[in-house]
C-alpha cells in the first residue's frame, strides 16, 4: 500500500502587482483563453476572473486596465453676451409672478462652448466638469 506524506502546508500565494498585470495582459490578448493562461501560470481560473473584474472596476490596488482619459486644453475666446432680443426693441420681460424670485437669486454666468464640429453648447458656470466632459464627448464625436 502506497501513502503520500505531506510535510508542508500549502499557503496562499502572494502575487505582486507586476505579475498580476502580466498574467491579465496575457489573458486579454486576442485569441487567448482565460483557462489556458491560468493553467500556464499556475493560477486558478476563478482567481484570474476575479483579478480582471476588480481591475475593470478600478478596485485592484496599483492596477487599472480601463483606459484613462487624457485631459485636453482648448483655446477660449471671450466675447460679448449674445441676446435673443431684437436690436431695436426692448428686452423680453419675465412674467409678473417670476420677477421677484429672479431678483432675489444670484444670477449665474453662462459659458458658451463652441466645439470643433461647429456645434455650440451653453452651460451654467457651476456645471460639474465630469458632466461637461460627457456632453462635449457626445456632441463633438470624440474630436477633442
Amino acid at each position: 500500500m502506497a501513502a503520500e506524506i505531506i510535510s508542508t502546508v500549502e499557503r496562499r500565494r502572494r502575487w505582486p502587482a507586476e505579475e498580476k498585470l502580466r498574467i491579465m495582459s496575457e489573458a486579454l490578448e486576442p485569441g487567448a483563453t482565460v483557462t489556458a493562461v491560468a493553467d500556464r501560470n499556475g493560477v486558478c481560473r476563478s482567481q484570474l476572473y476575479t483579478w480582471l473584474r476588480l481591475a475593470r472596476d478600478d478596485r485592484l490596488p496599483g492596477i487599472s486596465i480601463t483606459p484613462q482619459r487624457a485631459t485636453a486644453f482648448v483655446p477660449v475666446r471671450i466675447g460679448p453676451l449674445a441676446t435673443s432680443a431684437p436690436a431695436n426693441g426692448p428686452p423680453p420681460s419675465a412674467p409678473p409672478d417670476a420677477r421677484p424670485v429672479l431678483a432675489s437669486r444670484r444670477r449665474t454666468s453662462v459659458v458658451e462652448v463652441v466645439l470643433s464640429n461647429g456645434r455650440s453648447l451653453r452651460v451654467e458656470e457651476s456645471i460639474d466638469p465630469a458632466a461637461l466632459t460627457r456632453l462635449v464627448d457626445a456632441l463633438d464625436g470624440g474630436n477633442t
